[in-house]
């Protein structure tokens, strides 16, 4: 599937649009068949095994592993999704690097906007987003190389769009279509005066709320300034009016009770435990009486340590290491500890928008504020 084209989107040479043609087959090769084949090769040949030398199946995650890395397939698998991981910022890297000049400027906000743009260079980065270069994308979401620098948002369009082998859309926002369906859904009388995108990076999480909720205010955060530039020069160049901001998501600037819905997606798996519960705590503070707060997520962690093996794969392989400690976070309690009660938690399934079949149901958790 082709990639939308809009005013901030870096075009691409001949040999550039062939090597990200390799690249996102080399990851669909990998999320679709490599990756569940682990677990064939565990319950095939590796678990029968095991059994019959110690009579019980592994009880530890460090079991599994140990008894997974005897298997070349496993071994094998890693190595080709960690290069796939690599390869993918490298080759989109370039092309962003040949155009960031053209792209900062086309950024630029001017007095014709339909949106507005606040960025803060004083903003202190916490050390858990500055230490770590999350999906080895290199210098993670915030870093900035110029003045106006907008490269860690092109490059974060162009290559979720390559990651994704184009699944999540031509425009990326398969997921906050997703999520922004399930809330018009699940709660069919909120009408919304002002809606809020936790981590709205690129944008494309934001965009499908102000197309939800069009009389809506639809505000975008993002703690990296590279992020809400491009965001905001996006969102221009495909006609929608939105509000960014570079704000840490857990202490922003907004009055209390300014929002109807606040939500975050692909955020919370990125975050240590104590984020996660900063944001539902700062969630509770920004809505208003019946306000809704959506994430995605909340699956506890399974019983099976080889399940658990393969959601630590991603720390593991793909710089990602609180994905872990994602999934075992009690997400009723921490909401419930953030102020919401407990008979207006929320939960819910609904299937991706683009790639029904390859992905299971997107879980999303939340909480309604009294």
């Amino acid at each position: 599937m082709f990639q939308e084209r809009h005013a901030l989107l870096p075009r691409e040479t001949h040999d550039e649009a062939a090597r990200y043609d390799f690249v996102s087959s080399l990851r669909k090769m990998f999320t679709v068949e490599l990756f569940p084949g682990m677990r064939t090769v565990y319950r095939e040949r590796q678990l029968p095994a095991f059994e019959a030398k110690h009579g019980r199946a592994p009880a530890t995650v460090r079991e599994a592993s140990t008894l997974m890395t005897d298997s070349f397939y496993y071994r094998g698998a890693n190595v080709v999704g960690r290069a796939a991981q690599e390869l993918l910022w490298d080759t989109v890297g370039e092309s962003v690097e040949r155009q960031l000049d053209m792209l900062d400027a086309r950024a630029k906000p001017t007095d014709h906007d339909l949106g507005t743009l606040r960025t803060d260079p004083d903003l202190a980065i916490p050390r858990y987003i500055d230490a770590v270069d999350i999906h080895v994308m290199p210098g993670n979401f915030h870093t900035e190389l110029s003045p106006d620098d907008t490269y860690a948002g092109a490059l974060y369009d162009r290559g979720v769009h390559v990651f994704s082998f184009g699944g999540l859309g031509p425009r990326n926002d398969g997921l906050g279509v997703a999520e922004a369906a399930f809330v018009k859904e699940r709660f069919p009388d909120l009408k919304p005066r002002r809606i809020l995108d936790m981590g709205c990076g690129p944008g494309f999480t934001t965009i499908p709320w102000k197309e939800a909720y069009p009389d809506a205010e639809v505000y975008g955060i993002d703690v990296g300034g590279p992020q809400v530039r491009y965001a905001h020069g996006r969102a221009e160049s495909l006609g929608q009016a939105i509000h960014f901001s570079q704000q840490d998501a857990t202490a922003t600037d907004f009055p209390d009770g300014h929002f109807d819905i606040v939500v975050s997606m692909l955020v919370t798996h990125e975050c240590p435990q104590p984020v996660i519960r900063a944001l539902f705590k700062e969630a509770h503070r920004l809505l208003a009486p019946g306000g809704v707060t959506i994430h995605d997520g909340g699956a506890s962690y399974a019983s099976d340590p080889f399940e658990n093996l393969l959601t630590s794969w991603f720390g593991d392989n793909a710089n990602e290491p609180f994905s872990a400690g994602f999934k075992s976070l009690d997400y009723d309690d921490a909401l419930i500890a953030a102020g919401f009660k407990a008979e207006n938690v929320v939960r819910g399934t609904r299937e991706p928008v683009y790639l029904k079949g390859q992905l299971p149901p997107i879980s999303f958790v939340g909480a309604i504020r009294e």
